[in-house]
Formats: structure tokens, sequence, C-alpha cells
């Protein structure tokens, strides 16, 4: 299993790129990084091409959003499962990583936590296994690009956690200082 880090949209709403944002003493594409590399064979990141940085990037030619930088990793190791994860979700950690790879169904096209905000898979820390790819593809072939419908309509292997705060996305100044200030952000 590779890993996936989303760090390639444009941050327009927090005004500055949200994978250089520091939550834990780093860059949080860094810490993501380390995390995932914990769990994972390959870890990769997933970015425009003028955001290149790394010989570890996947350049997302797709330009649909997270469904671009999904089927730009596929294109690059179809045999791999892939887990994902978006740079804007700071309260994920090594226990949020090990209940994900450990409610792992491989017989299903991927594995996802029920999103109680969305009432809905997140699809943006998830495992897409490589049986995925055929139906991804011709899911966007047919006009469509979000991955939490998709996981909705397909057979995806739900978690169902109390600690759904890890889920948290952050995309504005305000919630950034908010959750900076919060003492479970080391």
């Amino acid at each position: 299993m590779n890993a996936l880090i989303l760090v390639g949209g444009k941050s327009s709403r927090m005004g500055t790129d949200k994978g250089l944002l520091d939550y834990h003493g780093k860059p949080q594409r860094e810490h993501l990084f380390g995390l995932a590399k914990k769990f994972c064979s390959e870890v990769y990141f997933s970015c425009r091409a003028e955001q290149r940085f790394s010989e570890n990037n996947i350049i997302d030619k797709y330009k649909l959003g997270p469904m671009g930088g999904i089927l730009s990793a596929f294109d690059f190791n179809p045999n791999a499962a892939w887990l994902v994860v978006a740079c804007d979700m700071p309260l994920i950690d090594e226990n949020s990583f090990e209940v994900l790879i450990n409610h792992r169904n491989k017989d299903k096209i991927a594995t996802a936590f029920m999103n109680s905000e969305t009432n809905a898979p997140d699809p943006l820390f998830t495992i897409y296994e490589p049986k995925v790819l055929h139906l991804l593809t011709k899911y966007v072939d047919a006009g469509n690009k979000s991955p939490k419908v998709f996981l909705q309509d397909n057979d995806t292997e739900i978690i169902k956690s109390a600690n759904l705060r890890m889920l948290t996305n952050i995309n504005t100044k305000e919630e950034f200082e908010r959750i900076k200030n919060q003492s479970t952000i080391e």
C-alpha cells in the first residue's frame, strides 16, 4: 500500500499553501509524510505541475480536484492500494492511520470513515483498492468528479468511529488560528 498526500489545492480561502501550515512544529505535508511512512511502502504528494517540490511528487494531470489526484496516483501505479489523505486535516494522527488500516477490507473498493457531519463516507482519508480504477475511470468519463458520491454509490467498507474530529478540514485563516490554539495540537 502506498500513501498519497493531497497538496494540490489552490488554498484560495486560506490565502496560503495549506501543506506548508505548521500545526506540529513542521509543515503539515511533512508531518503527514512522516506518519504515512510508518504504515505505507511509499509516500507521494499529489500536486499541480507548478507546485512540484520533491522527487515524490505525482503530478495531477486530470485537474479534477481530489479525484484527479487519486486517478493520477493509479496511473502512476495501478497495482497498489492508495491510502489518500488531504493535507488540510491536521488532527489526523498515528492512531487515525492505525484505525483506518486495521479496518481495511481488501474485498471492497475502498475503506473510509463515515463522516457524521456529511452523513457520507469521507473520501479524503481513505484507502482505495486497486480494483477501484476501472470504476473510477467510468465514473469520471460519465462527467462526475465527486469522490464522496463515488464512495456512497459503490461497495465501500464504512468505519464508524466515535473520534471523527480527526476528519476536520481547515480551510480558512480563522479555522487555522482556532485549531492551532487548541491544546490537542502538539
